[in-house]
């Protein structure tokens, strides 16, 4: 950012040739950066090795799952103490640390990857998970792992990210909302379905490839029970939507649309409308984040192949660490079931759903487009996307070079 400002300010005072010598000295310093860093990556393969892990974890009781400066309480944090304490890196800066999924506050997954280059400690199968799970939390776990070619990226390497959302019944229309869905299918401008952050994002078009709804563990605990077994309410769905890349909270904004439409109170065109309607995006809260999951991240080439002799030791010590969980969790469900049945002795009077007086989103008074969004950004904010967006410029015109050159060249 400062060099942003000297470079307007010397623009500004006329000082071009100085500016251009600046800049030479620069760009030059950035590739002798590149080139020590290229030499340090090759000397890795003697010390270090680069490992993809299968990365689980309950994030109810977490800040995300993103490092933050001023939040110690990140599934990241936790994960980067358990490596270090172990001692397969010395620090997150250089184990060139990539993951396929970041998730919010409160949002679990059972299958986001994560890549990194971790010291080497053995010839033995499925020993570095082996060993972070003694020492992570309960509620983080490694699934499984696998050793990866030295350029792998978990994020840019991903091909589809696999969300779930659970909800329950409650009142809400399955039928309406299993027809809805479907107008996610495709190619879609998403902005009406996200939270801006135009710094981050300046595409909002994404692809939805599969989306599903069904009606998952119908003899679950609840339903089950005598005191929840005529209690249609309960009965618990899962909608499962498949992606190559989603926005931010995109999932979320997506379930609460489809719950609007199952309470009757928006019909199921409201989502082709919102592709289209570009004048700001529609004030509604999204779904919860506690009932999203990160299902499964896949790759080009497969990563996980298990070995029996090895893998079973492995998935054994994971299910000795998740079983004392389990039965911590059902003695508190028993807990709550006996507060339940104890209320229940008492009739309850039958709720009334009032009907819900608020505008469709459609007709509602817009919000904040993407464009008044830019005009709004201020100080460091706009200085960040200026350069983001100088950079995002540069990339193109390279691109274009390259094209022109390969042309020339194939004449």
């Amino acid at each position: 950012m400062f060099l942003h400002r000297l470079k307007k300010r010397l623009i500004e005072v006329g000082e071009q040739k100085f500016l251009e010598k600046l800049e030479a000295e620069y760009k030059e310093k950035q590739q002798s950066k590149r080139k020590l860093k290229d030499k340090k990556i090759k000397t890795l393969d003697q010390q270090f090795t680069r490992v993809a892990f299968k990365l689980a974890y309950v994030g109810i009781n977490y800040h995300g799952l993103e490092s933050q400066i001023n939040q110690q309480d990140t599934i990241e944090s936790h994960l980067f103490k358990a490596l270090q304490r172990v001692r397969m890196i010395d620090n997150r800066d250089d184990c060139n640390y990539t993951r396929a999924g970041r998730t919010d506050k409160g949002v679990s997954a059972i299958g986001n990857v994560i890549a990194l280059n971790v010291r080497k400690i053995g010839k033995s199968d499925k020993l570095y998970g082996q060993i972070l799970n003694r020492v992570l939390p309960e509620d983080i776990q490694i699934l499984d792992e696998c050793i990866v070619d030295e350029k792998f990226n978990a994020r840019y390497d991903c091909t589809k990210r696999i969300y779930k959302y659970y909800f329950y019944k409650m009142d809400y229309n399955i039928e309406q909302m299993s027809e809805a869905m479907q107008l996610f299918l495709g190619e879609h401008d998403f902005r009406n379905f996200c939270k801006l952050d135009v710094i981050a994002n300046q595409n909002f078009v994404r692809t939805i490839m599969n989306i599903t709804m069904e009606e998952v563990f119908p003899d679950n605990a609840p339903r089950n029970s005598s005191l929840f077994k005529d209690d249609d309410r309960l009965r618990l769905y899962c909608v499962t939507i498949e992606g190559n890349a989603f926005l931010w909270h995109q999932i979320r904004y997506m379930m609460a649309v489809l719950f609007l439409i199952g309470k009757g109170i928006e019909k199921s065109s409201v989502i082709t409308e919102l592709f289209t309607k570009f004048d700001g995006k529609p004030n509604y809260q999204m779904a919860p984040d506690y009932p999203l999951v990160l299902y499964n991240c896949e790759f080009k080439q497969e990563l996980w192949k298990p070995n029996l002799d090895t893998h079973t030791e492995f998935t054994q010590g994971i299910y000795e660490n998740l079983r004392e969980t389990l039965s911590k969790k059902y003695i508190e469900y028993l807990h709550y079931y006996s507060m339940g049945a104890y209320l229940l002795k008492v009739p309850v009077p039958q709720s009334k759903i009032q009907p819900d007086e608020k505008k469709s989103l459609i007709f509602q008074k817009s919000g904040v487009t993407v464009e008044g969004a830019v005009q709004n950004l201020k100080g460091k904010r706009k200085e960040k996307y200026d350069i983001k967006m100088q950079k995002v410029k540069e990339y193109q015109e390279r691109c274009l070079q390259k094209n022109k050159s390969e042309v020339i060249e194939n004449q």
